[in-house]
């Protein structure tokens, strides 16, 4: 996120200057970078405080000489200054002065066309609609891209989803009438809605029928009729129900609970009807395209909380600016595994708008240092790949090859190659650099896996993988657009595998060669790569082909 850019925006859209191309800049920005979204409501809110603290930021406008107030006469650069220094007065305990969520009025919501007088305090933002019809009282168009206002929001027909900048996201099915009080609480008085909350927003809350439904980071719909009664399901997780007198109501995955005058009871309704995702919305709106890119956002968002993930890297969110690849894994080291952008320019990946690393000069590559040692481990990459003019071309290669480290390429042939050794290299005996290739090999197990690619399949992508357990025979098996493929070739193949360790590496070149004039950089793309330490089995490696091909 390019913090800078993201101020100019913000600041354009609150004073009200704001060009069209601008404004699908910052919607852009903030329907695809949570932090984005943060910072707008942030900066959103500093706005609203400061113009509302008084004569501090306006002068009184004199009727025969209407005057900009002091706040919007000041240059963008003090006023990022300002709400800059605000943020870090905030930051201390006097934080608790201000209250983020203050209710704010009946607004109906709908494009936030700040103006000095009326402060912008935008709560979340349509992201995805299908066939929707929305009515507004106030007449303003309201579709995808629209930042919403506290405030009334009528879907008359169709299907849309929601995002609030809290993190949690709703899909509506018309007709429904909601109302938006603030980025964390929603109130349905009818109509249908599934909402979905991560960790990060948990707490988010709907109140219907005078009850209050607190997610506790979950999955569940509602359905409100115009008798006042409501039901709830919920799908995954848990949800709290709190009713007028404070009561608590605990719903797991699979209970349904009835609402009606303030007061939830269980229920075991299963005739609730269907609640559409966002699958169904972009499906509905005929973009196939789209639809596969949002079902694999699904499935990698699901992934990621695989504990035996070593690592994951999905690659959304990099601009040309991203220096940094972030880890997405959530068990493990976090951050620590960030791998570092060298050279690699960012380029389109499998769809259009999903972000790839484009490999083309012989200095890009992207760094990691991962720790550890593994007695199995799985291997998986997207890959474009474009030429493969080397002998052996870098998929994952660690630095050198000592003992127990691995490495992951491509040959000239276009076979898929996993080699690891118990010794590495050898030291280099008296005279030479470094030892001969003949004994390097000599303990050298190494997998060539039969030829799939050629010049006519430039440009396509594949997913490619290898799956490696010290404890099984064979112990080492590579897959292909999730089909295993047999072996072309190979040494010691039958022989028993180190700890397998990667310490320092690379994707998509090598740092330390063993010799120093190899050249092993990719020509190509990847727009995903993951390490398991495990072994995924026939059916995962297929599973993660069919939810992510292009």
């Amino acid at each position: 996120m390019d913090n800078h850019r993201l101020n100019e925006l913000t600041l354009a859209h609150l004073d009200g200057c704001i060009s069209d191309s601008e404004f699908a800049e910052l919607q852009q920005l903030l329907e695809s970078d949570a932090d984005a979204r943060t910072r707008y409501v942030e900066m959103a809110r500093l706005d609203s405080e400061l113009r509302e603290s008084g004569g501090a930021f306006d002068e009184p406008a004199s009727e025969k000489s209407p005057q900009l107030s002091t706040w919007s006469r000041m240059p963008r650069v003090a006023q990022t200054l300002v709400i800059a220094a605000t943020v870090l007065i905030l930051l201390v305990p006097t934080w608790m002065m201000v209250r983020p969520d203050r209710p704010v009025g009946n607004q109906v919501g709908g494009t936030t066309n700040a103006t000095p007088s009326k402060p912008v305090r935008s709560v979340a933002v349509i992201s995805a609609e299908a066939d929707a019809v929305w009515t507004a009282e106030d007449g303003k168009r309201i579709g995808k891209g629209t930042a919403l206002e506290p405030g009334m929001l009528n879907l008359a027909e169709g299907l849309a989803q929601i995002d609030f900048f809290s993190g949690a996201s709703m899909t509506l099915s018309g007709p429904t009438v909601i109302e938006l009080r603030s980025r964390n609480l929603a109130v349905l008085h009818r109509g249908r809605v599934r909402a979905n909350v991560p960790p990060a927003a948990r707490g988010f809350e709907i109140q219907t029928a005078d009850v209050r439904l607190e997610d506790l980071g979950t999955s569940f719909g509602i359905v409100a009729g115009d008798n006042g009664q409501s039901d709830v399901v919920v799908f995954d997780g848990e949800v709290r129900a709190v009713d007028r007198e404070a009561d608590e109501l605990s719903l797991l995955a699979g209970d349904t609970a009835h609402l009606v005058e303030g007061e939830a009871t269980m229920s075991s309704s299963q005739e609730l009807g269907e609640f559409p995702d966002i699958l169904a919305i972009i499906e509905r709106s005929g973009d196939l395209v789209q639809s596969r890119y949002a079902r694999w956002k699904a499935a990698a968002t699901d992934r990621r909380s695989d504990p035996r993930l070593i690592a994951y890297y999905d690659f959304e969110n990099l601009t040309d600016t991203s220096r940094r690849l972030a880890n997405r894994a959530v068990a493990g080291s976090g951050s620590e595994l960030d791998g570092g952008i060298v050279g690699a320019r960012v380029a389109d990946g499998r769809w259009p708008g999903k972000p790839a690393l484009d490999f083309r000069g012989e200095g890009d590559r992207v760094r990691f240092n991962i720790p550890g040692e593994f007695d199995a481990m799985t291997l998986y990459a997207w890959v474009r790949i474009d030429a493969l003019d080397r002998d052996l071309n870098s998929l994952f290669l660690t630095d050198h090859f000592d003992p127990g480290e691995i490495h992951w390429q491509l040959s000239v042939h276009g076979s898929l190659h996993f080699a690891t050794s118990p010794i590495g290299v050898p030291p280099a005996p008296a005279g030479f650099e470094v030892a001969p290739n003949e004994q390097i090999q000599a303990e050298n197990r190494r997998f060539w896996s039969e030829n799939f690619w050629d010049a006519s399949q430039s440009g396509h992508w594949f997913l490619l993988a290898t799956t490696v357990d010290r404890a099984k025979q064979p112990s080492v098996v590579h897959y292909i657009n999730g089909q295993p493929v047999g072996f072309n070739g190979g040494s010691n193949m039958d022989r028993p595998l180190p700890k397998l360790r990667i310490g320092y590496a690379d994707l998509g070149n090598w740092t330390d060669p063993i010799w120093a004039k190899a050249i092993r950089s990719l020509n190509g793309r990847i727009d995903e790569f993951a390490i398991y330490s495990a072994a995924l089995d026939a059916d995962e490696i297929r599973t993660i082909y069919m939810q992510g091909r292009p």
